[in-house]
């Protein structure tokens, strides 16, 4: 068992470098191009699901539906966003992405992509593979503990 906590100290440890050095470049990145990091999440799940209600949003969130009306309604004014009535049921305010919503959210995850890609290049072909093997393992791992 020593072993493992061996492991775990160092995977801990050099998360913790990593995360640190990278988060404050990704949230100055964001920043300049006007979006938060939940503005940034709420614009990713716009575009997987097509368009979402407010109450869907407040779920994803774990946050008050009156929270994300305050959210959308500066994603709004910023025309990143749109509502619209639902065609069967116009008491259902669908929220989507706009054009100029889709632009933004490809800057903002190029812009990451590339802050992402300087610290990975350190790693060699081999090794990228290893860890994209790695963290979706994990990641599946975390999926299934849900």
């Amino acid at each position: 068992m020593k072993e493992m906590n061996d492991y775990i100290e160092r995977i801990q440890s050099a998360l913790h470098t990593t995360i640190h050095k990278m988060q404050p470049e990704i949230l100055e990145s964001m920043h300049a191009q006007g979006i938060t990091p939940t503005q940034f999440f709420v614009l990713v799940y716009l575009k997987k699901q097509g368009s979402c209600k407010v109450s869907q949003l407040a779920e994803q969130l774990d946050v008050k539906p009156s929270a994300v009306t305050f959210m959308v309604d500066r994603l709004e004014q910023n025309e990143l966003v749109q509502r619209e009535h639902d065609k069967k049921d116009r008491r259902v305010v669908n929220i989507s992405l706009t054009m100029r919503g889709e632009e933004k959210l490809t800057k903002v995850i190029k812009d990451r992509k590339a802050i992402v890609e300087r610290y990975l290049g350190y790693l060699n072909d081999e090794e990228l593979s290893f860890m994209a093997d790695i963290t979706e393992k994990l990641a599946e791992a975390v999926i299934a503990m849900r």
